[in-house]
């Protein structure tokens, strides 16, 4: 915890905007180091002082274009200093900053820039370039495009686009010729001015920008401080990508308000080396990242020595740990780069029982964060059974409770919410004595704790009347070590039928150590071995189930999938709209499994 006078503290607390408080930190801070990012495999710095001058050129370029107050700045890029840079200098200047995954196909992106009305695109490079100009045309907002990294564009050329450096250098003249502009901006800022727009999951449907104020994310980022347990110096880790409205919320918090060193990954493919590099104090990412950790170990002791393996199931097993257990949780955590953590968060989705259990098995606790964008984070629980702090959920300041149908609503501090719609504030969400509803749902057991069911709009009603909700049967199907996730489509007679998303590293070692031929990932899943090996994770899993929540007829992607396909989620979920209407035609053919 930082430790600071009471009258600096009550100084701070008149602060109006994340960019007054920003600022006050890189006053502060001056040339201690505020983010490291990889580069070509090295850690580059960015000092406090560095990252207030970067952003004011930039902001200041922004002002050069021609924006004015209240226009929509995007950013389409991987976690990068300069996504911070430009998100910030949006804010400072009064714009407003929408940020975009970077996984988003084309007409993704297309609908997120019209929905937005974004006046000027930030995009990471080559790759993300040509996303945007193919959907140009549909966006009539946007004026320009600015490439972060221009490798690979050295002869291109087109009137819209222009490189980062060229609007850094613009900036940096601009600064020089009125040095007092971009702190006048920040100062004229309140707490009623839109700082972001934030997207929600849009796993069912289309995503929807809501609108977040000033007030709101300053509060947020100044609250919920004891779970987090982060000292000054500590080193975080960013997985999920700061689009993501938890990322970005816990990016600016553990920088501003815990002082901590915030890294950023190379890319998606180095983020477990970066781990055992990085070896953060807390981590914050969606459950299948935590699923292929746990897999990770478990593939790697099935090749270790027999005393070894037998030191992994003690360690693992429940009851007082003795030394040897310990050793052994230790060398685990270490050896995934967990020896510092204090708390992992897991946020986008629940995390699978098993999961949870087996990281608090090695001491590592992890915490399940439910939120959305137009409330913030509205509860935090232990996401194992067996944590002592497991019936005391944290407070957030937001209330939860079920209407009668049984949808999950929330009221929070957040003002009343609003959605952003081409370019403009619209309707506000459904709203009942202040309570909003998620579109979520849940029950409570007898401890007075919410569990979610899945979301209201994938329920069905069954022949005998009962409720049918499809994640209570994908939750047993990810139980497997063999699948990575499932798409239940519930039907009435009962005959519900799943989509199937294989681990296909699990399944490959499966095939390795059974001496099974196989050139690619379609002739893999082409073995009868393999189907029969499916076969049996799908009985086990429909074992766990009541009858009605039962799966009659399985079928499995044909395809290996991976983080920036159009079937998954941010979060790596499988995206439910997307899965159930580009693979309908695998229901028409024989059964596979």
């Amino acid at each position: 915890m930082i430790h600071v006078s009471t009258s600096l503290a009550a100084d701070e607390a008149r602060l109006a905007t994340l960019p007054q408080l920003w600022r006050r930190r890189c006053t502060q801070w001056g040339d201690r180091p505020a983010l490291r990012h990889k580069e070509r495999g090295i850690w580059q710095g960015l000092s406090w002082s560095g990252y207030f001058t970067e952003t004011r050129a930039i902001g200041l370029a922004m002002a050069e274009a021609g924006l004015q107050a209240g226009e929509v700045v995007s950013i389409l890029s991987d976690n990068r200093p300069r996504w911070l840079v430009v998100d910030m200098a949006a804010q400072a200047m009064g714009f407003v900053s929408h940020g975009m995954y970077p996984c988003s196909t084309a007409a993704q992106v297309g609908h997120a820039l019209a929905e937005a009305g974004s006046r000027v695109v930030f995009v990471e490079n080559a790759d993300q370039l040509v996303k945007v100009l193919a959907v140009r045309d549909t966006c009539p907002e946007l004026r320009h495009i600015v490439v972060l990294e221009t490798r690979g564009l050295l002869r291109f050329t087109d009137p819209q686009v222009s490189a980062y450096d060229e609007w850094h250098a613009r900036g940096t003249q601009a600064a020089a010729r009125e040095p007092a502009l971009f702190d006048h901006r920040i100062d004229a800022g309140t707490g009623e001015q839109i700082a972001f727009l934030a997207s929600t999951a849009g796993s069912t449907g289309p995503a929807r920008l809501v609108a977040r104020r000033q007030h709101d994310v300053l509060r947020e980022v100044r609250t919920m401080s004891h779970w987090l347990q982060l000292r000054p110096g500590d080193r975080a880790l960013s997985i999920m990508s700061l689009a993501q409205y938890g990322e970005r919320m816990l990016a600016q918090k553990v920088m501003l308000m815990h002082d901590t060193l915030l890294h950023l990954p190379e890319n998606g493919a180095t983020v477990f080396n970066d781990m055992l590099e990085v070896e953060p104090h807390f981590l914050f990412a969606a459950p299948r990242f935590f699923e292929k950790l746990q897999g990770m170990t478990e593939l790697f002791m099935q090749e270790a020595v027999p005393s070894a393996r037998n030191a992994y199931a003690a360690c693992l097993s429940p009851g007082r740990p003795g030394w040897l257990q310990r050793k052994t949780r230790g060398r685990i955590r270490s050896a995934l780069g967990l020896g510092n953590v204090r708390v992992a968060l897991v946020g986008g989705a629940s995390s699978p029982a098993q999961v949870a259990a087996w990281f608090d098995a090695i001491g590592v606790p992890m915490l399940d964060c439910y939120g959305m964008a137009e409330a913030g984070f509205c509860r935090i629980v232990p996401a194992s059974s067996g944590q002592e702090a497991a019936s005391a959920p944290i407070e957030t300041g937001t209330q939860l409770k079920l209407a009668p149908d049984g949808e999950v609503l929330v009221r929070s501090p957040v003002s009343r919410p609003v959605y952003w719609v081409r370019g403009k504030p619209g309707a506000a969400a459904s709203l009942a004595d202040g309570w909003l509803r998620t579109g979520d749902l849940g029950r409570v057991d007898e401890h007075g704790r919410l569990h979610l069911l899945g979301r209201v709009r994938a329920r069905a009603i069954g022949a005998g009347g009962e409720h049918i909700s499809p994640e209570i049967a994908e939750d047993a199907f990810r139980l497997s070590a063999y699948i990575a996730d499932a798409i239940v489509v519930p039907a009435e007679d009962g005959h519900s039928a799943a989509l199937l998303a294989l681990d296909e590293e699990r399944i490959r070692k499966h095939a390795q150590q059974h001496r099974l031929p196989f050139t690619d990932y379609a002739s893999l899943l082409g073995l009868p071995e393999i189907t029969a090996l499916i076969a049996v994770q799908v009985d086990i899993a429909n074992g766990r189930l009541p009858d009605h929540h039962r799966v009659r007829t399985i079928r499995v992607i044909p395809r290996s999938l991976h983080q920036g396909d159009e079937e998954l989620t941010p979060a790596l979920r499988l995206n439910r709209s997307v899965v159930a209407s580009r693979y309908a035609n695998l229901f028409t053919e024989p059964l596979g499994v």
